[in-house]
């Protein structure tokens, strides 16, 4: 478990870039802090991971199918990655409307069962899905989509979904098959459950079907009240049986087409399960839905990752060297960014 830094510490002090606005976020993967890019004038959001033995593959591999997915809207840009004498930093896009979770609870509706409005649902539904379309064509599977996970920027009248965290996430390309049971509970998928080989990217479509559900009833699918919130292992065993069986309540406030569209994403059987394409031609899905997204969404597939992006080498250097603490000198190429 990494150190906890004084609160009060300022982890870019001295940077010629970056200039520390407030933290944002603390637990045992490291310290979330807001900060100003003197540069563009844009403010980021920067993850902090002590250097050392705890700088792991999985980090190497979060940001390298982070930077693949740079070019999307609807996914957290990653921005760069340097180093500081304590840290590995990791840049990203801030987005300032918070996460799914808090937004789905401000503005649910007031009766039992009630979430989003429909519409909204849909909109913020469609946004998830080409999100996941992007990720998807370039051999990503994010393994921890859920609400928390999912933020918002302050666009208006209404936000645009921002995907974010590619903690636990895989290339098909370069990885092997996933095989651990990785994910919050509630949102994982029965066949991580019950195999120790199964497609990541298929499993991903289950956890934006729990997503569509908590959207339109501010409700969890599988939970039922008694459950454990505290001790994930304990509540995994609870939700086990339902999550396998696919039990759940068809929301009451939802239309039909909405209803076998959670149907669709929440079938057990991955085989059966609805995939990308089908989802994207679903009736529901398809309400008013701008003209050439998806012709969009190839497009920036085959654009790739702009070139002022640091490259899969030098990632992979400032991460070698961040394994390494107390240094005796920096890279300062990674500094200046």
């Amino acid at each position: 478990m990494p150190k906890q830094e004084p609160p009060d510490r300022d982890l870019l002090e001295g940077h010629p870039r970056y200039r520390k606005l407030n933290d944002l976020n603390e637990g045992t993967f490291g310290v979330v802090m807001l900060a100003l890019d003197t540069v563009t004038n844009d403010r980021v959001a920067i993850k902090f991971l002590e250097r050392g033995a705890g700088i792991g593959r999985g980090v190497l591999r979060e940001v390298l199918n982070h930077r693949l997915c740079v070019a999307h809207p609807h996914i957290v840009q990653f921005r760069e990655l340097f180093l500081t004498h304590s840290h590995l930093a990791i840049v990203m896009e801030f987005a300032a409307g918070g996460d799914m979770f808090d937004y789905v609870i401000k503005h649910k509706g007031s009766g039992p069962g009630e979430g989003l409005p429909e519409t909204l649902a849909r909109r913020f539904f469609q946004q998830l899905i080409f999100a996941l379309d992007f990720c998807q064509r370039q051999g990503i599977a994010n393994r921890d989509i859920k609400l928390e996970n999912t933020l918002l920027d302050d666009s208006l009248p209404r936000p645009n979904v921002k995907l974010c965290d590619f903690g636990y996430s895989k290339n098909e390309f370069v990885d092997s098959r996933p095989k651990s049971v990785s994910g919050t509970p509630d949102y994982i998928a029965p066949e991580v459950l019950l195999n120790d080989n199964y497609d990541g990217k298929t499993a991903d479509i289950w956890s934006c079907g729990v997503m569509l559900y908590v959207m339109m009833t501010a409700v969890l699918p599988f939970a039922k009240r008694g459950d454990d919130r505290c001790n994930n292992l304990k509540r995994l065993q609870q939700l086990f049986p339902r999550i396998v069986a696919g039990q759940y309540q068809a929301p009451r406030r939802a239309s039909d087409a909405c209803k076998h569209l959670l149907q669709r994403l929440l079938t057990p059987d991955p085989v059966q399960r609805i995939t990308v394409p089908e989802i994207m031609t679903h009736p529901w899905f398809t309400v008013e839905l701008p003209p050439g997204l998806l012709e969009r969404n190839i497009g920036l597939g085959n654009m790739g990752v702009p070139p002022q992006v640091q490259n899969p080498e030098q990632i992979e250097a400032i991460v070698k060297e961040a394994r390494m603490p107390q240094p005796v000198q920096l890279m300062r190429p990674n500094w200046v960014g």
